[in-house]
């Protein structure tokens, strides 16, 4: 396969594909050559085989952070709504792709196949003329080009990354998802460290992860709470509190209340969780095993999105997050080891019995 000056071969070795390349352009910038890969790279995926993952044997830090980038975005492909794509996100545990910069926009136009129009999740349905992302009402930082007053829905093509607002109604080639690399969002629909979506109705306070190794040194839980639109005969609910106990020290945050202390009453070590809190958004740090967590909590769309830097706990995790092993197989795995037959099992698996719900 060529793609502009890159050649790429493939082969299947001991049942892994080994990716060769090879830059035909000689004395070239090394931002250039790794521009090139990237887009050669985006051409390969399909919807059977995807590049999730690149190691280079040089500097490849801008390519690695590009890639981070794309891969919160999926496509769904076919002739659908703008409600549709909306729905079709939703059930993966996503949302309609909010693109909040030029960069995001970039990152998108990455993963989109060919030619076409994908809905985003912008629209003016509220307020004729204002577009707004859908989530949280902002306003768009990009220009939506509109033809019509009633075109309420904004899409993006690929052949120029332009925004241009049609009718929702209308039945265009697919919607762009944006999803959040781990962590749990919304109703709570959740997403695990090695991907796996679902959505998990339980109510009161669960086990989100926590250190799973014979020494146990930290312990993430969440509560979930009824919204307003439950009934008696849905109840959905949503993560409205999480609590962070890294050794004996601890972080609750509730809404947008944060409480520190330690379990002993006196903080007696360096504060090893850190907070920031930014408008309506708080975020949290924590490191152990050479391994550093982030949280980032918004109140507004109740997501938390949760990652981690470091190796040492890949598989050593447990929680409705899983076990962060690469498998998505066997991540709904019980306290005792095994592996739930559904979600409701493995979700209430984890419920902490011995704290107050409300």
């Amino acid at each position: 396969m060529h793609c502009d000056s890159i050649s790429v071969g493939t082969e299947i070795n001991n049942s892994k594909l080994i990716i060769s390349v090879k830059y035909r352009k000689p004395n070239t910038p090394y931002h250039e050559y790794l521009d090139s890969l990237e887009a050669c790279l985006n051409q390969l995926s399909t919807n059977d085989f995807s590049v999730i993952s690149l190691t280079l044997a040089a500097r490849h830090e801008r390519l690695v952070e590009q890639r981070s980038l794309t891969s919160k975005y999926k496509v769904v492909k076919g002739h659908i709504t703008w409600y549709e794509g909306k729905d079709s996100c939703e059930a993966m545990g996503c949302i309609l792709a909010e693109p909040r910069s030029a960069e995001e926009n970039n990152a998108i136009i990455a993963v989109m196949p060919g030619t076409g129009y994908f809905w985003i999740g912008v629209t003016d349905r509220d307020h004729e003329g204002r577009y707004t992302y859908y989530t949280d009402d902002q306003d768009v930082y990009n220009n939506v080009h509109s033809e019509h007053r009633n075109y309420n829905c904004v899409d993006i093509t690929i052949s120029d990354s332009s925004w241009g607002a049609y009718g929702c109604g209308f039945k265009n080639t697919g919607a762009i998802c944006e999803c959040p690399p781990s962590g749990l969002r919304g109703d709570p629909h959740m997403r695990t460290f090695d991907g796996r979506a679902y959505t998990f109705q339980g109510t009161c306070w669960y086990t989100l992860f926590k250190d799973c190794t014979d020494k146990s040194r930290f312990e993430v839980t969440t509560k979930y709470e009824p919204r307003e639109d439950s009934t008696p005969d849905q109840v959905r609910t949503r993560a409205t509190a999480f609590n962070i106990t890294v050794g004996n020290q601890y972080a609750i945050v509730n809404g947008l209340d944060v409480t520190t202390g330690s379990t002993g009453g006196h903080v007696t070590d360096s504060k090893v969780i850190t907070i920031q809190e930014e408008d309506k958004n708080i975020k949290l740090h924590f490191t152990s095993k050479d391994t550093t967590f982030t949280f980032n909590w918004t109140l507004r769309k109740h997501v938390l999105d949760v990652s981690y830097n470091g190796s040492f706990y890949n598989g050593k995790l447990c929680g409705l997050m899983g076990n962060a092993d690469g498998d998505t197989r066997n991540d709904f795995q019980n306290p005792d080891g095994s592996i739930a037959k559904d979600v409701l099992e493995f979700g209430d698996s984890w419920k902490v019995n011995d704290r107050k719900c409300f």
